[in-house]
C-alpha cells in the first residue's frame, strides 16, 4: 500500500477539530477537570471515524485523490476496517493504481469473503490485470450471495470469454440480460463470443439487436 501520499488536506484537519468539539460540552458535564485537559485533544478513534466519513464522502463524489490520504490514515490506525479498505481500494483503481487496489480489496475480502461490492470491484480489478481465473472465483462468490447483481454477471461473462470458456460466458451474459434486458453491451458481447465460436449467423442476430438498441437511444 502506498505511503507516499500527500498530507491530509488542512481543511479536513479543521473540520476534524470542529467534529471533535461537538463532544466538549458533554465531556465537561462529566468532569470539568478532565474536559479541561482533553478539550483540544482528538483521540485516534475519533480521528479514524472522521477520516473514514470524509474519505467515503470524497470517494462517492469522485474526489479520489482527496480521499486517498484520509482513508490511508484510517487503515494505519484500524487495519481491519472493511469500509475504509473497500473505498481505499476503489480509489486506487480510479487513480490507475491497479496493483495497490487489488491488494487492498483482497484485504477487504478476507474480512467478508461473500461481500457483493468487494467481489464485484475486485473482479473488475482482476480483469484489468488480466487475472481472469481469479476474477471468476471472486465473481462467482459474489453472485452466490447476490444473484441479481448485473455487474457481477456481466464481468463473469467477460472473464470466462477471456479464458476461452465460451458457453459458460454466454450463460453468464444471458443471466445479466435477465436483470437488464435492454443492455446494449451484453448483446454485443454475446455476438462477439458467438462469432469466435464460428456461429456467425447467430452472432448477426445479436449484433442487429445491438444496433437497434443504439438507434433507439439516439432517437430518444
Amino acid at each position: 500500500m502506498s505511503t507516499t501520499r500527500s498530507p491530509v488536506n488542512i481543511l479536513d484537519e479543521i473540520k476534524l477539530l470542529s467534529y471533535a468539539s461537538l463532544g466538549v460540552v458533554q465531556r465537561m458535564a462529566v468532569s470539568a477537570i478532565d474536559a479541561f485537559n482533553r478539550v483540544f485533544t482528538v483521540d485516534e478513534t475519533m480521528r479514524a471515524r472522521f477520516y473514514r466519513e470524509r474519505g467515503v464522502e470524497h470517494t462517492k463524489t469522485g474526489r479520489y485523490w482527496q480521499a486517498l490520504p484520509l482513508l490511508e490514515q484510517v487503515i494505519r490506525h484500524v487495519p481491519k476496517d472493511e469500509e475504509a479498505l473497500f473505498h481505499l481500494g476503489y480509489c486506487y483503481l480510479k487513480t490507475d493504481q491497479t496493483r495497490e487496489g487489488i491488494v487492498t480489496l483482497e484485504q477487504a475480502r478476507t474480512l467478508d469473503p461473500g461481500s457483493a461490492r468487494v467481489n464485484s470491484i475486485l473482479g473488475m480489478a482482476y480483469i484489468q490485470a488480466k487475472e481472469y481465473k481469479k476474477a471468476v472465483e471472486v465473481l462467482q462468490a459474489g453472485i452466490a450471495r447476490s444473484p441479481h447483481n448485473f455487474n457481477m454477471h456481466y464481468r463473469l461473462g467477460l472473464s470466462l470469454d477471456h479464458l476461452g470458456e465460451y458457453d459458460a460466458a454466454i450463460e453468464a451474459f444471458q443471466n445479466a440480460l435477465t436483470i437488464r434486458p435492454n443492455e446494449m453491451k451484453v448483446y454485443q458481447s454475446i455476438g462477439f463470443v458467438l462469432d469466435q465460436q464460428g456461429k456467425h449467423d447467430e452472432a448477426v442476430v445479436f449484433f442487429k439487436k445491438t444496433s437497434e438498441i443504439k438507434e433507439g437511444i439516439q432517437d430518444g
